[in-house]
């Protein structure tokens, strides 16, 4: 028999769940009180003690506690699991099918058994991600224990407090962390990430780990939320794991290190912001390597080898599905490539606010989201030397005081074509936009009328000419990189992409649309009575769809 195949605790299966809750609850609290004649070591005990040795050997844990094999463990398995041990920050580059998210499954697992009381905070950019496909593996990990692990296994939450009655004979401040002895996960779409966001600010605990899914897709706002608000001391941990998909994202920054050979290699290193990196390969699998099925479910040689005949060795497909390096931009995008080539030719930079020139607001005003470039035309190009971005639903009150409280002289306004039509702003406050704009003492003005392809277009046509600030449009700079098309998951394979007509309902579509206003303005419009694009130049559309499905609303002259 495989040594990894016995019971290490033979009989234990017979506790009572109940029995194995209050242990959990009393031990550190109480059971160091007792006189050591009183004790009664009790198979309860043998378990929890057992497993608190394993908070030092998550690897151990895996194969000795839940039921891995040994030999299905390999070089990047362990990489990853002693890196969450051993450091605060941990970040998983990988390619695509190599267990990657198999082990993070069995990382909460590890964590959430032996550091009590402890929360988990799982997430990840939607509802699949978290249910289909981590908390599937949290759950196989949790049903294949060789020991019971205690608590109530939800579709999302694994609760391991106490009952009441242990609860409440517990000090307030025990009382606290043990009530918050769990394990959940939820998705961070756009819709709901001003609500997450501020519930994760409160999760705080004795120790604390944070695990995020395809991290590339996250969205700023909840990665800054999980950074400033929720790691706060040592025992308080992010694990951020998934396909480096997006060069511009939070994640591909935290992987970033200023020596090409470790950005571009593949042994784990430190990164320039602090995080343990251990990147993945699909050469680095055991199927690869020995040109056979070893591990079930683990990527091949074959498939790397199609994927290089296909894409090519250096293509950007190959670097993010074979070798888990992030792509020169992210595919599917609208401007990814002309975003590549601007960092290219060094127009993305330190561009600074020229204080004799005047500054162009152009915006995209909504119920709930709205974004704004700060531009300045100087010498021919189009200078973007600042955002605003409002994902919390302050609206156009608080757009005029940050335009207020801005250095700049203003020279202009834009917003979307609706605005000519007294469409934008009435599901919130009542009014139109452009009078609350006016109430402000700012003369907000519709761009010229378009169909989204024409606007897409405009805005391509028009980015060789851009000059970016790099600090202060930042948020700009990562909006633009992410902005694209719907994948179509039900179509798409691992070889093969498919997407959607039609922009993706992400966060970056509304920034993306402020500078779609600022190309139609350019082009097609008058900045201070002058044509800056191509005079006499009209959109060729007859239609215009906006981001509230808005359908051949407009007509073009």
């Amino acid at each position: 028999m495989d040594k990894y195949d016995r019971d290490p605790w033979a009989g234990a299966e017979s506790i009572p769940g109940w029995l194995f809750l209050v242990l959990l609850a009393v031990l550190f609290i109480g059971i160091l009180s007792v006189p050591t004649e009183a004790k009664t070591v009790t198979d309860e005990e043998k378990i929890f003690n057992r497993l608190i040795e394993y908070q030092q050997d998550p690897v151990g844990f895996v194969t000795q506690v839940l039921s891995l094999k040994d030999k299905y463990v390999w070089r990047k398995m362990v990489d990853v699991l002693t890196s969450i041990r051993d450091h605060q920050f941990t970040a998983v580059p990988a390619a695509h099918s190599v267990s990657k998210t198999y082990t993070l499954g069995r990382a909460v697992v590890w964590y959430k058994s032996c550091f009590q009381p402890s929360t988990v905070v799982t997430t990840a950019p939607s509802d699949n991600l978290v249910k289909e496909q981590l908390w599937r593996e949290i759950h196989a990990a949790y049903a294949g224990a060789k020991v019971p692990l205690g608590g109530k296994m939800t579709s999302l939450k694994w609760d391991v407090k106490p009952s009441p009655e242990v609860l409440a004979s517990l000090a307030p401040e025990q009382r606290e962390m043990w009530e918050k002895n769990f394990v959940i996960g939820f998705s961070t779409s756009p819709d709901s990430a001003t609500e997450h966001a501020t519930k994760m600010q409160g999760w705080h605990n004795e120790r604390l780990l944070v695990v995020i899914d395809e991290a590339c897709e996250l969205l700023p706002q909840i990665w800054r939320t999980i950074m400033q608000a929720l790691i706060i001391d040592k025992n308080c941990k992010v694990v951020a794991i998934g396909n480096m998909t997006n060069p511009e994202s939070d994640f591909a920054k935290a992987c970033f290190s200023s020596d090409p050979k470790k950005n571009e290699g593949n042994d784990p290193y430190m990164s320039d912001d602090g995080w343990h990196v251990v990147r993945i390969s699909a050469k680095d699998t055991p199927n690869y390597k020995r040109g056979k099925i070893v591990i079930p479910g683990l990527v091949g040689r074959d498939h790397v080898e199609r994927i290089i005949k296909k894409y090519g060795k250096n293509s950007d497909t190959a670097r993010v599905r074979l070798y888990g390096l992030p792509p020169s931009y992210k595919e599917g995008t609208y401007y990814g490539a002309h975003l590549a080539t601007a960092k290219k030719d060094g127009r993305i930079s330190n561009y600074p606010h020229e204080t004799t020139a005047k500054v162009f607001t152009f915006s995209d005003t909504g119920d709930h989201w709205t974004g704004t470039l700060f531009v300045q035309f100087i010498r021919g190009r189009i200078r973007i030397i600042d955002d605003y971005w409002d994902n919390e639903g302050e609206g156009v009150p608080a757009w005029g005081r940050a335009l207020q409280s801005k250095p700049y002289v203003y020279g202009g306004h834009w917003g979307g074509p609706e605005l000519a039509y007294g469409m934008s702003g009435r599901f919130q406050t009542g009014k139109a936009t452009v009078d609350i704009a006016a109430g402000l003492g700012f003369d907000l003005q519709s761009c010229p009328k378009h169909s989204f392809d024409d606007g897409i277009e405009a805005g391509k046509a028009v980015f060789s000419l851009l000059e970016i600030n790099k600090n202060r449009a930042a948020t700009f700079i990562k909006a633009i990189a992410g902005y694209g098309k719907k994948k179509n998951m039900a179509l798409s394979t691992d070889e093969n992409t498919v997407y959607s007509a039609g922009e993706a309902k992400t966060w970056h579509r509304h920034l993306a649309a402020a500078y779609r206003h600022l190309a139609m303005v350019y082009r097609y419009g008058e900045i201070e009575g002058e044509m800056l694009g191509y005079p006499g130049a009209t959109p060729t559309r007859k239609s215009y769809r906006g981001d509230r499905g808005v359908d051949d609303m407009l007509e073009v002259s």
